[in-house]
């Protein structure tokens, strides 16, 4: 298959998901879905290097996605409360009710072709990221190995369960680390921009707890802490683009303009101070 092709097939899958997921009622108060490309390319290459129907493929892509499009959604509600005569009110509530229609978007695709064995994979992928996500939110753990693997699992673990549905163990653990840069690279911006990162905040908790501080820890550390992460992630991808150039081309160049992209922002960066 032509490199045209691949783009031409996962646009087609790319403009049915989107077409799935517009409700004209929603698009009115919530921001329309981001469909992850990174991800969407994964999965791509994963189910098209396993005996899989192009049928079987396509729902099983579509499926996933809308699973990821619906934990996406449901993490832009929050956990700070509101009252119910706040304005934005209705605006989580409709949000909440978002994700849960993009849920019943991808059972409803696979109860309709009858897959009941990747119902139960993305339904143990959705309680798992939810298990991490309640761990990392409510910032519950000391370990900062421990917190960055269940951040690297929140991001990841859809990709990871398919992987082992089709027994690709090389892609599985290239998902978990590029993701995981990918998440990183998102919080550093949004604390940059905001002042807020869920994981700055979760590092900088467990730098507190570590030294046995009331306060929390430097943002500063916490920024240098997640850097270092970002480099040994990086360097795990290298790797891989040194062993499987051949076997997956086209998935290593996207990663290797993903990488490049990524020196010149950080160079760019370290130039601004």
């Amino acid at each position: 298959m032509s490199v045209n092709d691949i783009y031409e097939e996962i646009k087609q899958i790319k403009a049915d998901i989107d077409g799935r997921v517009k409700h004209p009622f929603l698009m009115k108060f919530i921001d329309v879905p981001v469909i992850d490309d990174q991800k969407l390319l994964l999965l791509y290459m994963l189910l098209k290097d396993s005996k899989l129907s192009s049928d079987k493929i396509r729902q099983s892509m579509i499926a996933t996605m809308l699973v990821q499009i619906a934990l996406d959604t449901h993490e832009l509600v929050g956990v700070h409360r509101i009252e119910d005569d706040n304005p934005f009110m209705k605006q989580r509530q409709l949000t909440v009710l978002a994700g849960d229609y993009y849920s019943g978007l991808y059972y409803y695709l696979l109860a309709s072709v009858d897959d009941i064995p990747m119902i139960k994979i993305l339904s143990t992928a959705i309680k798992e990221i939810n298990e991490h996500k309640i761990s990392v939110y409510q910032k519950d753990i000391s370990n900062l190995e421990d917190f960055i693997d269940s951040v690297a699992m929140i991001d990841s673990l859809l990709i990871q369960k398919i992987a082992q549905y089709v027994d690709n163990l090389e892609l599985l653990d290239l998902s978990k680390q590029l993701l995981l840069v990918s998440r990183l690279e998102r919080e550093k911006r949004a604390f940059k921009a905001n002042g807020f990162s869920m994981v700055i905040g979760g590092i900088n908790a467990i730098q507190g707890k570590n030294r046995g501080l009331s306060r929390k820890g430097d943002p500063k550390q916490a920024l240098i802490l997640v850097d270092n992460q970002i480099m040994k992630s990086i360097h795990y991808i290298e790797i891989f683009l040194q062993n499987y150039s051949g076997t997956y081309s086209f998935l290593c160049k996207m990663i290797r303009e993903f990488i490049n992209d990524l020196d010149m922002a950080m160079e760019k960066a370290v130039k601004e101070g």
